[in-house]
């Protein structure tokens, strides 16, 4: 993905106030067909999709057999078959690893059609004003991680209610061959070309965990990035077992925090926190919140100082933190009715 096009303030104000354009260049799309699907998906993926109907999605981790994170995904229920959606910085290992999960399932065809399709996605308060052109039927109809099959420029293309911004947003899942024009079609109806830098800001402002970048230098479990809702323990999974011995061990856990307005600087990755001169945890992902004025991130912190409302200091800059409950700030979205 394209790190900005303008400016990370011009893009930010799109996904905050107006509507921005994301191309999810690089993500990783497989296509699940076969009686077996639905158990596949559930031994590799965290979550059972048994319940999910056509037209819905959910999302599902993917770990490794000692309960570390290789991706997290979106899967589709498209009727006749399932669609996985991977991050493009995860894709490279996902994707892999997906295809290999399949040999041990005769019953289970598992396709990449990652080169033959294109993710474009509206972001904002006022994307389902774009989207809804693409419909036949009233956007509100379109819930909260569903997705609907669309005819356009000669072909299918699967348009869904996801996004990472906490705002509307609507990802367009479309032939690769017919991108380019589905892009100068969004772009002309208003939207604004946006980027990572400002993608990650508004995914840290409502808190949707950015593997990337929330960790300690190495794999992260669930527990290690808050994802454990994501853990469906009735799952016979991969890497459930590593899971629930490391659940009885002593870790860090992360915790969301906002800096004192006087930090000018943001604190790297790794950064000590401390309370007076104890070492309790150190930063993991930290952005300037336009919207909060001030540096906002996460951290891991010891057992016993994890909670809301906790004052700390960044080592070596002696500037004040406070430890919050998520998300940082309200969607704009919440305030905008659809329709």
């Amino acid at each position: 993905m394209k790190t900005s096009y303008t400016t990370t303030d011009e893009e930010y104000s799109a996904l905050r106030r107006g509507v921005g354009l994301i191309h999810y260049d690089g993500a990783g799309l497989l296509k699940v067909t076969g009686p077996g699907a639905t158990a596949y998906l559930g031994r590799v993926g965290t979550r059972s999709v048994d319940f999910l109907l056509e037209g819905q999605s959910t999302s599902s981790l993917l770990l490794r057999e000692d309960g570390t994170i290789v991706a997290e995904t979106l899967i589709h229920c498209r009727g006749a078959d399932y669609l996985v959606e991977i991050w493009p910085a995860q894709a490279s290992e996902a994707v892999p690893h997906l295809l290999s999960a399949a040999a041990g399932f005769p019953d289970v065809t598992v396709d990449d059609i990652s080169a033959q399709h294109t993710v474009l996605a509206v972001e904002g308060p006022s994307s389902f004003k774009i989207a809804q052109k693409y419909l036949d039927f009233p956007i509100a109809s379109l819930a909260y991680r569903s997705c609907a099959a669309i005819e356009w420029g000669g072909g299918t293309v699967t348009l869904s209610r996801t996004g990472l911004t906490g705002e509307y947003g609507y990802k367009f899942i479309a032939p690769s061959g017919e991108a380019d024009r589905l892009r100068a079609e969004l772009l002309a109806a208003g939207a604004v070309a946006c980027g990572k830098d400002a993608l990650d800001i508004c995914r840290m402002e409502v808190r949707f965990a950015g593997l990337e970048h929330e960790h300690c230098g190495g794999p992260v479990t669930p527990f290690d990035v808050g994802l454990q809702w994501m853990l469906d323990t009735g799952q016979d999974f991969i890497g459930r077992d590593a899971l629930e011995q490391r659940r009885q061990q002593e870790h860090r856990v992360p915790v969301c925090w906002v800096a004192d307005a006087s930090l000018e600087a943001a604190p790297p990755h790794g950064a000590v926190i401390a309370v007076s001169d104890a070492e309790v945890g150190s930063v993991t992902h930290c952005v300037w919140s336009p919207s909060l004025a001030r540096f906002i991130g996460t951290a891991v912190v010891d057992h016993a100082v994890a909670a809301s409302g906790q004052d700390f200091r960044l080592a070596g800059t002696g500037t004040a933190v406070r430890t919050v409950s998520a998300p940082f700030l309200t969607a704009t979205s919440l305030d905008v009715p659809l329709g």
